[in-house]
């Protein structure tokens, strides 16, 4: 393994790792406020920086929880704090962004057990490019076909922030107004529906209260959409073992 590293921005465009590289960066900079801002490491009541977890048997009680509540703009920031993650998953996670003229889409795989974050990015015919995982303070990461991996501190980064997913908690930050609230099924799936402005964008959120995951996003600058994230082909089963294993083998599961 090579030395650890802080994985900051300007340190992850040192690395140069082809593909990871535009991932880490482009996540950066949807995260860092160019296309919205975006406050990360939100502190929810339980005074965690993340959403409280359960067990994958008891987190789906808060959709019926959730159907009894009437949504609107003025309780749908407590009902989104009372929602949790997961704490094993996996989905598919698609970023466009458009611009004048076209679009360009970026996807990428999310897997997660046992407190262990990896992202895959995807090429168009969903092939794995390059592969982030997190363990921990510990991160490691690798281009499809290497034999080993490069080691470093997580630093700042967030796991949503590299599977340039929005962080849905955001929504929850000192000084957020709600425009609009309400309930709606995506997918068959009931969600929350939110909107609200950050840093002169239109946020629109789905959160699922299946699952307390990020359905859909998206901005819009005035009325012209400049991004859309989406989140499919969730499973909640726990990921393989195979997926929190290094390219030499180790696994960080332990025993």
């Amino acid at each position: 393994m090579k030395p650890h590293k802080n994985l900051s921005a300007p340190m992850i465009a040192a690395i140069g790792a082809g593909v990871l590289v535009g991932l880490l960066v482009l996540s950066f900079v949807l995260s860092s406020g160019l296309l919205h801002r975006r406050d990360t490491g939100i502190v929810l009541p339980d005074g965690n920086a993340d959403t409280p977890i359960v067990s994958q048997g008891s987190y789906m009680l808060t959709a019926q929880s959730v159907a009894d509540v009437e949504i609107g703009t003025e309780n749908a920031q407590s009902v989104i704090a009372s929602l949790t993650r997961p704490e094993a998953y996996s989905c598919t996670i698609e970023n466009t962004l458009y611009y004048d003229g076209g679009s360009s889409a970026l996807r990428c795989r999310r897997y997660a057990r046992d407190g262990i974050v990896r992202t895959d990015t995807l090429a168009e015919n969903g092939t794995v490019q390059s592969t982030l995982l997190r363990d921990g303070d510990s991160a490691y990461a690798w281009n499809a076909g290497d034999n080993t991996a490069y080691q470093g501190v997580w630093g700042d980064f967030t796991d949503d922030a590299a599977a340039m997913l929005p962080t849905y908690e955001d929504v929850l930050a000192e000084g957020v107004q709600l425009l609009d609230a309400g309930r709606q099924d995506v997918d068959y799936e009931p969600c929350i529906m939110v909107a609200f402005e950050q840093g002169g964008y239109r946020c629109v959120y789905y959160v699922s209260a299946a699952t307390g995951l990020l359905k859909t996003a998206s901005f819009y600058s005035g009325d012209e959409l400049t991004r859309q994230v989406t989140v499919s082909n969730l499973q909640t089963e726990a990921p393989g073992e195979i997926l929190f294993s290094l390219p030499d083998g180790t696994s960080l599961l332990g025993d």
